[in-house]
């Protein structure tokens, strides 16, 4: 509690020295952007946000060949690291910086994730997002509680969806193991208003999976189905969008009454947005619901909700510019392990008011920002806690900007840890408390005719990790991260690219008081890529390598090789893409089982644009 006063007091204090030169000045209108810009209220662009940043066009996606979204990030995000397994029967994991369940995920800039679930898991299942319909996507690296409150602990990743605009296209592609993916979307424009549909399917069949350990035999995913579909309205300066999708999958696991148990699961979402930027404010609503069923243990389902509202002011005081608003959530969660457990059925408000100020400080650039979270749960602890984060910027004159932050972050306890009775007699523990950490950033970022770069050095530190331990969920682990990350993008001519990119990290959890390294991540990342443009032609190769990664044989280091070549033709593409050329085989270890990454692939993709 006193560590909390001294906190609010210390927040307090930098607020009154923001204003106090600047209380007296002229008020004047700051315009909200179109697109809100990811990690900052104030930012008119990601390139002024003083932090790693970084921006996947949908032209990336198209090239990269990936086939969802994981693989995307994976590919254009350095350090970005990915427990990727072969196929779509099990959901890709997505790490920053050491950080898996404390990432927070934005559509469209509204918190996307489940509160069902566990410790130590992914809150997002990455096929939810259809790929063909993302116009961008946004990462900021770093603490981002100060801005969106719960889970933006390892960084923030936003999913700019297509609004429509005039046109549409057709797009069908096959590669191995029966892979089929059709997508079709069409677009209508009138007088200031855009209408769009779409449609996407994916269809997978058999392939390996993963490895038993103890019987050394290999098991197989079977098959694969997702649909999708949705609709976008907008005008000039509001939006309204839907999104609606489901997927099934069946696969083998080694058995426990017989040699081999057949697994089926589905998942369900739906999502909508609607968002209205008046000349100076902008209002946000959204409504997800998420659905998991694991279908061969009867009664054994998952299914959550939410409500999201935010709305934000934009204001100008002689230097001091500002932004302040209020952030309102509604989650609701329905579990039940199996039919010998009970349905448990649970639900809490999130309430957060918050506020951005930036002004210059001689040669420098201060920005400040503060959120106060208020968690309102029946049957269980309530917690209020302030977010603050301090950023000071060093603009030179050749447009690179140096930075230094420092901000806290918070994880609120999922429902499913606070409240679970089953499966395999797990117990929540309604005591839990958020976790709870800083972090710190210090690097340079810029661009100029020849390409940008960023370079930086991060530690981030959490304590009351969140852990299952005894069929219950505890506050006992501390965590830290720490590392160096480098950029640098290169158009060597009009017709050639490079870019290349390294992280060195340590992911490390204090166990029996002493610090070891986190099982599973790698100590090293390092990415070179290249591209080719000539005419209708493009073609451009990847390679990846990762090295030390902690409870691996010879830590398991592994060098991957990704190629692709495209042709156009008015209205028409074509691309030949081979994910993984050299079939470099590679493992990852989960309950006890090998799970195979992806193998090499090929895929053909022809895509109609009108």
């Amino acid at each position: 509690m006193i560590q909390k006063k001294r906190l609010i007091m210390l927040s307090m204090v930098l607020l009154l020295a923001f204003f106090a030169t600047s209380a007296t000045g002229t008020e004047k209108v700051h315009e909200v952007p179109e697109e809100l810009v990811t990690g900052s209220r104030l930012a008119t662009s990601l390139e002024e946000v003083p932090a790693p940043t970084y921006v996947i066009t949908r032209g990336q996606i198209d090239q990269s060949g990936s086939k969802d979204l994981a693989t995307v990030l994976e590919k254009h995000v350095p350090g970005m690291f990915v427990k990727q397994k072969s196929g779509f029967s099990n959901a890709s994991q997505v790490t920053i910086r050491g950080f898996l369940t404390e990432i927070l995920v934005l559509v469209d800039g509204i918190p996307y994730y489940r509160s069902s679930h566990g410790a130590g898991a992914a809150t997002v299942d990455f096929r939810s997002f259809p790929i063909s319909n993302i116009e961008e996507i946004h990462v900021v690296k770093g603490a981002g509680s100060a801005v969106y409150g719960s889970m933006a602990a390892g960084g923030v990743i936003n999913i700019i969806t297509k609004k429509g605009a005039q046109g549409g296209f057709l797009e069908g592609e096959i590669g191995p193991n029966d892979w089929r993916r059709y997508a079709i979307q069409g677009n209508a424009a009138d007088n200031g208003l855009n209408a769009g549909l779409w449609y996407s399917r994916k269809e997978e069949g058999r392939h390996r999976l993963l490895k038993d350990t103890f019987s050394m035999e290999d098991f197989y995913a079977l098959k694969y189905r997702e649909d999708a579909y949705g609709f976008t309205f907008s005008g000039k300066n509001w939006f309204l969008k839907s999104e609606i999708g489901e997927y099934k999958n069946e696969y083998e696991t080694p058995g426990w009454f017989t040699p081999v148990d057949i697994n089926s699961e589905k998942g369900q979402y739906q999502r909508y947005a609607l968002r209205y930027a008046g000349s100076n404010y902008y209002i946000l609503m959204g409504y997800d619901d998420q659905r998991y069923y694991i279908l061969q243990n009867p009664d054994n389902y998952y299914k959550d909700r939410a409500f999201t509202t935010e709305f934000a002011k934009q204001k100008q005081w002689g230097e001091t510019l500002a932004s302040w608003g209020l952030f309102f959530r509604r989650e609701e969660s329905t579990f039940r392990g199996s039919s010998f457990d009970p349905e448990v059925e649970q639900n809490r408000t999130n309430y957060a008011p918050f506020a951005e100020f930036s002004r210059p400080i001689g040669d420098f650039i201060g920005t400040l920002g503060l959120r106060y979270e208020i968690w309102r749960q029946d049957d269980a602890e309530n917690h209020n806690e302030l977010m603050p984060k301090l950023t000071l910027q060093y603009p030179l004159d050749n447009g690179s900007t140096w930075y230094l932050s420092a901000g806290r972050f918070f994880a609120m306890p999922s429902i499913y840890e606070l409240y679970a009775k089953g499966p395999w007699g797990t117990v929540g523990n309604p005591n839990l408390k958020p976790e709870k950490g800083w972090s710190y950033d210090l690097g340079i970022k810029g661009a100029d005719h020849s390409g940008s770069w960023n370079l930086g050095l991060f530690y981030s530190d959490m304590e009351d990790k969140i852990i299952w331990r005894n069929s219950t969920y505890e506050n006992v682990d501390q965590f830290k991260s720490y590392g160096l990350e480098a950029l640098r993008r290169w158009d060597i001519t009009s017709k050639w690219t490079l870019s290349l990119s390294g992280t060195w990290m340590k992911a490390q959890e204090k166990s029996n008081d002493e610090w070891v390294n986190s099982y599973g991540f790698p100590e090293w990342l390092l990415k070179t890529s290249a591209e080719y443009h000539s005419g209708p032609w493009t073609a451009g190769v990847d390679f990846s390598y990762l090295a030390n990664r902690n409870g691996y044989p010879s830590g398991d280091d592994y060098f991957q090789t990704d190629v692709f070549a495209e042709w156009r033709s008015g209205d028409h593409t074509l691309r030949l893409s081979c994910y993984n050329l050299f079939d470099e085989e590679f493992m990852y270890d989960s309950a006890g089982w090998e799970y195979y990454g992806p193998e090499r692939s090929i895929y053909i993709t022809w895509k109609y644009s009108f």
